[in-house]
């Protein structure tokens, strides 16, 4: 007899876990349903060619913008900016070269570019770490991640 009871409070328990696990789920924000590929944010993608290879190494780094209209007269020759940082160094110390062209042309020949090449030559063994910023003439940045270039030495 003692069993029944405690099968029937079981039984209760388990009631209660289910109506109260429906409530928990609607407590959350719906997630947005996944967008088209070109959903209207910049991104820029870094690739390095090679990513690593034997002291001296000449690295060519290429970087795709995508999302961006190529008649937006924001990005019409948009500055660029290169950021290295080498072995053993911060992100505050990295090397940054910037290359800020001004727009000559009339306005009606927008001219907006999506590809960006740099060439580096690495002489010391270890990683490198390399990341490119395209900024807008209202300051709108585009930032990549970080690629790394891993520089070996010959034993």
């Amino acid at each position: 007899m003692v069993r029944r009871p405690i099968s029937l409070l079981l039984l209760g328990l388990i009631l209660a876990g289910t109506a109260v696990v429906p409530v928990l789920g609607t407590a959350r924000k719906p997630k947005p349903p996944a967008g088209p590929k070109g959903d209207g944010k910049p991104k820029l993608v870094l690739t390095a060619d090679p990513a690593f290879g034997f002291t001296p190494v000449t690295v060519f780094i290429t970087g795709a913008l995508s999302g961006i209209d190529l008649n937006d007269r924001n990005f019409c020759h948009a500055a660029v900016t290169w950021v290295r940082i080498d072995p053993g160094q911060s992100e505050r110390d990295g090397f940054r070269t910037r290359e800020d062209p001004a727009c000559v042309h009339p306005d009606e020949e927008i001219s907006v570019s999506t590809s960006f090449t740099k060439t580096f030559v690495l002489y010391r063994p270890g990683s490198y770490l390399i990341r490119l910023e395209v900024e807008g003439k209202d300051g709108t940045r585009v930032v990549s991640a970080y690629t790394k270039v891993e520089v070996l030495r010959v034993q």
